[in-house]
């Protein structure tokens, strides 16, 4: 399931290197419990809402399944974690295939064009 949502929040010490727009879906990651829900997507990562969050370590290289609502099948990749809230996790994504990239590349424009001008 994919959902659209309205909620901003400020960022201190933004060090991301692309824009990120909103997307909501659902993910497992490989030794977590349960199902996580992405809440924003970039062309280099995620944002999983995971609670408790630090049973997650920083650095770790975890293998994260998605369904994007561009592509027919799931979405299976490595990615590493990067940033720890209270909400959840930020994971860069590690691209083992060309076709992992291009997958990414067609949600990311995908939804950013879905989405209401600020």
């Amino acid at each position: 399931m994919v959902e659209f949502r309205s909620e901003y929040r400020t960022v201190s010490n933004d060090k991301r290197k692309n824009p990120r727009t909103e997307l909501r879906c659902d993910a497992t990651i490989l030794g977590v419990d349960g199902i996580l829900i992405i809440t924003d997507i970039s062309l280099s990562g995620i944002f999983v809402e995971a609670k408790p969050s630090n049973k997650i370590p920083i650095e770790k290289v975890v293998s994260i399944n998605f369904k994007l609502p561009t592509e027919k099948n799931v979405t299976r990749m490595k990615a590493k974690t990067v940033n720890r809230t209270d909400r959840g996790i930020g994971c860069q994504f590690i691209f083992e295939k060309d076709n992992q990239k291009k997958a990414i590349f067609r949600c990311f424009n995908f939804v950013k064009d879905t989405l209401p001008a600020e």
